[in-house]
């Protein structure tokens, strides 16, 4: 299976990132494989090795032709009956709710797939799914997952990313075969169908109801949050600054369901039906009840990728202990890999995907190896040992995809699992005997009790750890090749400890050096690095004036005090420039700080002159300037500059005024409302 995936792997990303979408690479996929059956019942008669040679490499086609195939067919806005080619103007949509809706600070969220679209008095049977916005009501709120809806709407496309270094949301929704969004007003929908009940609606409440006897049993606070989100996968009610602390102390894996609480939900079912392996027919029972267990913790826990791939894996660990059959645990990775990828090749761009497998891989390559590095004595400091090589090993594997999507290292990551491995365990465990001892009232208030003091105890652990100095590095960038070099080493070296042969080791450390010399060049470059930089963030005026690894960041403190905007919009770049901690600009003061002046109200920076109007401002007359960013909506009689930026507070009429004057008179214009950030970058 391991040689058969590698294959369908290069067909699934080459689809992705050559954009491969016609119907002609399933036609190619067909002729090869037809290819491919002749060559078998050819290659029976009379075998050779370059009959075989020849085989293989048709079949290695044939899986990459696969793989192609698979984007194309999964690809929902490429199918003849996805909704967007029966949209017009004044059209219906009958859509059913396929996600558990989403409470937004002024809306509704639904993810809704389009069953039909109705145009005048025909009727389209369609397909696709889209993120649909409903302003929040009583209405609203009472939506539920399985509920079928009338609506009247007018889709929009979603757009790329507004920011530099700025996490791709229109790539993620894409990867999810979501490409339209929409606003739907008050009165433009109705119910059709409520309280539709379908698996995973059955799961939601089966889940809802979980959730309720962990409140009922004296669960609150961040020991409820934390409990719902290890044990049932809910992190709706996730503090940030928890959240943050477990990310800094590198433990964020225990709140995100993966394959750590599958297998311990295999093991307790395992265990339970211990008794059943007696019995040969009985067996065959085991399994189904296994099964059954694993995929409707799956099914109330969200089907994430990590859960799906844990537990198709311990599916196929399950049946083949019927037939007596040990396989190698990586041709159990690969089979679950390959199953999942033939049923949705776009998993494989989804971060828990990569990181899981990747985890597990590492800690059953590498963990063993660490673990024999050190011999220790006692069992105690022997358990801590194990404990400590698992994450050592599971790091290994997955740093440079840290470094990549999340920007940042946890520096005491193995200290901090010394605690969330186990009281993970704990909680698991304890939270099933919680769900069990339920009807006895009182064996449950105990129970409960128990577990919110486990939480309790590892939140504050993880809360400790967050303090510590240098717990976590931040700003860290790297590019998507930097990563693959770092996977390349990393094999390098695993391939040297293999084979026993000193060329890999030289040409890893040949490839380090290279990644060194390369970040050497890329700081040295920064050093003369000069931007000024406008970034679109929704009634937040700010502006970046940035030169070598200083610079000056003017924004208002509603902005600076809240940390997700910040490291979602603005924080990344500055990591991908090296940049040091910016000093904040007030603008009641005149500021000589090396690289800016500041004087009456115009910025000096890099000989360009730079005016900033704020909303309140009203200007008469703007004089010789090579930058004007206004998020007023009084206009100037005269505007004498080279580059106007216009803000997201200026009014559509103001707008329009000011892009037709500098249309008029050659200047060029920059809306951030329609073109994203503002970035200039000096010679």
């Amino acid at each position: 299976m391991i040689r058969l995936i590698i294959p369908l792997l290069v067909g699934v990303l080459g689809a992705i990132y050559l954009h491969f979408q016609s119907l002609v690479w399933v036609s190619y996929f067909g002729i090869a494989l037809l290819v491919l059956v002749v060559m078998y019942f050819v290659s029976k008669k009379k075998i050779t090795y370059l009959k075989e040679l020849v085989f293989g490499g048709i079949l290695n086609v044939v899986l990459m032709l696969a793989g192609v195939s698979l984007i194309v067919l999964h690809t929902s806005n490429f199918k003849a009956n996805h909704f967007s080619k029966f949209s017009d103007a004044g059209s219906q949509y009958i859509i059913s709710v396929v996600e558990v809706p989403k409470n937004k600070p002024n809306s509704i969220q639904i993810v809704g797939e389009v069953q039909q679209v109705v145009n005048d008095d025909t009727i389209f049977a369609s397909s696709g799914l889209s993120l649909f916005y409903f302003k929040k009501n009583s209405d609203a709120l009472n939506i539920l997952q399985g509920d079928v809806l009338q609506i009247s709407c007018e889709f929009k496309s979603i757009k790329g990313i507004k920011n530099p270094g700025q996490f791709n949301y229109k790539n993620y929704l894409r990867f999810n075969q979501i490409y339209e969004q929409t606003f739907v007003a008050e009165n433009n929908w109705r119910p059709l169908v409520t309280g539709n009940v379908t698996l995973i609606s059955f799961a939601s409440k089966v889940r809802d109801k979980l959730l309720s006897i962990l409140k009922e049993n004296g669960l609150s606070g961040n020991e409820m949050a934390v409990a719902s989100a290890l044990v049932l996968g809910y992190k709706d009610d996730l503090d940030p600054d928890l959240k943050h602390s477990y990310s800094s102390a590198g433990a964020t894996h225990v709140l995100a369901v993966s394959g750590l609480h599958v297998g311990i939900i295999f093991l307790v079912v395992d265990t339970l039906l211990k008794f059943m392996d007696k019995l040969h027919r009985m067996k065959y029972l085991k399994v189904v009840i296994i099964l059954i267990v694993l995929w409707f913790y799956a099914l109330i826990t969200g089907l994430s990728p990590s859960v799906v791939r844990a537990a198709t894996m311990f599916s196929f660990v399950a049946v083949g202990g019927v037939f007596n059959r040990k396989a190698v645990i990586y041709n159990t990775l690969a089979s679950s890999a390959f199953v999942l990828l033939c049923i949705d090749p776009y998993l494989i761009m989804e971060v828990g995907f990569q990181l899981s497998y990747l985890a597990v891989l590492g800690i059953v390559y590498f963990q063993p190896k660490i673990y024999k590095l050190v011999y220790v004595r006692y069992k105690s400091l022997d358990y801590v040992w194990q404990i400590t090589s698992v994450s050592l090993a599971a790091q290994l594997t997955t740093f440079p995809l840290g470094l990549l999507y999340f920007h940042q290292f946890p520096t005491y990551f193995f200290i901090s699992n010394l605690v969330v491995i186990p009281g993970a365990f704990a909680i698991m465990f304890i939270g099933i005997l919680l769900f069990v001892s339920a009807p006895f009232h009182v064996v449950s208030i105990l129970v409960g009790k128990v577990l919110s003091s486990i939480v309790f105890v590892m939140n504050w652990v993880v809360t400790q750890i967050d303090v510590l100095p240098y717990s976590l590095i931040e700003g860290v960038s790297i590019s998507i090749i930097e990563c693959w070099f770092l996977y390349i080493v990393l094999l390098l070296f695993v391939s040297g400890i293999e084979f026993k042969k000193l060329k890999y080791f030289n040409f890893a450390i040949a490839l380090i050096v290279g990644l060194f010399v390369i970040d050497i060049y890329e700081d040295l470059d920064l050093t003369k690095h000069r931007e000024l930089v406008i970034y679109d963030i929704k009634d937040e005026p700010n502006f970046n004036f940035i030169h070598g690894k200083q610079h000056l960041f003017y924004a208002q403190s509603s902005l600076w005090e809240n940390k997700s905007t910040m490291l979602f919009n603005v924080e990344h770049y500055w990591g991908s420039l090296d940049l040091i901690d910016p000093d904040t600009i007030s603008l009641n003061n005149e500021i000589v700080e090396g690289i800016l002046l500041y004087d009456g109200n115009v910025f000096r920076f890099s000989n360009q002159s730079f005016y900033y109007a704020a909303s309140t401002d009203s200007i008469q007359k703007v004089n010789s300037l090579d930058f004007f960013y206004t998020e007023s909506s009084f206009v100037p009689r005269e505007l004498n500059c080279k580059h106007l930026i216009i803000g997201r507070s200026v009014s559509s009429w103001a707008r329009k005024e000011y892009i037709d004057y500098a249309h008029q008179y050659g200047i060029a214009v920059h809306d951030l409302a329609k073109d994203g950030a503002f970035q200039f970058v000096f010679q």
